[in-house]
Parts: C-alpha cells; sequence; structure tokens
C-alpha cells in the first residue's frame, strides 16, 4: 500500500475531524481515504471513455500519416 501526504484547508480539516468525532470514521485517513474511493467509483466510467477518445484519435491521425 502507498503512503500519501495531503495538505488540506483548516475548514475542511475541521469537517474531517467532526466526521471523525461523530463516529462515522475511526480516523482522519479514513475519512480521506472513503472521499477518495468515492471519487474514483463516480469518475471512473467518465476516465474510460476519455482514455478511448484519446485512443481513437490516435487511431486516425495514424491511419491518415499511413496515407
Amino acid at each position: 500500500m502507498k503512503t500519501l501526504s495531503v495538505t488540506v484547508p483548516d475548514h475542511l480539516a475541521e469537517c474531517i475531524n467532526d466526521y471523525v468525532k461523530a463516529g462515522f470514521f475511526l480516523s482522519e485517513p479514513d475519512v480521506v481515504l472513503a472521499a477518495m474511493s468515492e471519487f474514483v467509483r463516480r469518475n471512473r466510467m467518465d476516465l474510460m471513455e476519455r482514455f478511448a477518445r484519446e485512443d481513437i484519435e490516435w487511431a486516425i491521425k495514424e491511419a491518415h500519416a499511413a496515407k
């Protein structure tokens, strides 16, 4: 597992701490991990579509260059 270090604005750190104090999470890193996991889950399809479009654009350019 890779360790990342992030700096967040004070107001966001307070919100994260509030979730931990309320018992929603065991620790601040757990909050950040949950947020990042949800972001990746929600945006996975957009990222895949972007990569597919880039691949298609590359293939079209290669096909035109071969002519």
